[in-house]
């Protein structure tokens, strides 16, 4: 079967890394999960000498190590994350570590403590204030203690406005810098909107004020006073 290209998302050294790789349709998840893990150098052991046990994820869902990924459904341009799994933790958990620590660190998420110098809100479309911006980078999505992201690890969680659970964990990050605010999705299951045009995944897009926001089910307008 012929190869198609994805891109993939893995950790090496605490750092978050993306590549584009070829896999093969007709390779089981657990073959094509040990063939990267070889390919790229990723270590085999942990830092106490206990074995990694490397698993493919896609759409926040592992991968059955058995079925080819032609079986489940995997096609050109997917992404797909290369995660370890702890046997002493649930999988939901290692995967919310990995998008929700070191790389969020890295964008600047939760741990922002410099003040927002500027006036900025989100309301619903009844124009009620949901929440106000109180810092330079405010991470966006839906609490789920059981599985890594506790109220507290977000800026604005909009667990009680998504019924139908369609915001990501961590779905969205803003950032004020430079008089100006952008948005990115932090690759959410069901994308973010402005104004009805979907954003790429991880592209930094600006924030304008009078926006409309769609968070998976959740449309909210961002205002802002200079």
């Amino acid at each position: 079967m012929i190869p198609v290209q994805v891109t993939l998302q893995y950790m090496r050294g605490g750092n978050k890394e993306t590549k584009w790789v070829k896999v093969a349709l007709d390779s089981t998840a657990a073959q094509v999960a040990s063939k990267l893990v070889s390919e790229l150098g990723l270590p085999p052991q942990d830092s106490r000498g206990r074995p990694l046990d490397y698993q493919l994820v896609a759409q926040r869902r592992v991968l059955d190590g058995d079925k080819t990924l032609h079986e489940l459904g995997i096609e050109q341009d997917n992404i797909l994350q290369l995660i370890t799994v702890d046997a002493n933790a649930t999988v939901g958990l290692n995967i919310g570590q990995m998008l929700a620590g070191t790389l969020l660190d890295r964008l600047g998420g939760k741990g922002s403590s410099e003040p927002l110098s500027v006036s900025a809100v989100f309301a619903n479309m009844a124009g009620r204030v949901v929440f106000q911006l109180k810092r330079t980078r405010a991470l966006i999505g839906r609490a789920d203690p059981d599985h890594g992201f506790p109220p507290e690890s977000l800026d604005a969680d909009l667990t009680e406005m998504d019924a139908r659970r369609t915001v990501s964990r961590p779905h969205a990050l803003i950032v004020y810098a430079d008089g100006e605010f952008t948005i990115r999705d932090l690759y959410s299951q069901h994308g973010l909107f402005i104004n009805g045009t979907r954003v790429a995944p991880n592209m930094a897009q600006a924030l304008e004020t009078g926006d409309v926001i769609k968070f998976g089910d959740v449309e909210l307008r961002f205002h802002c006073e200079q």
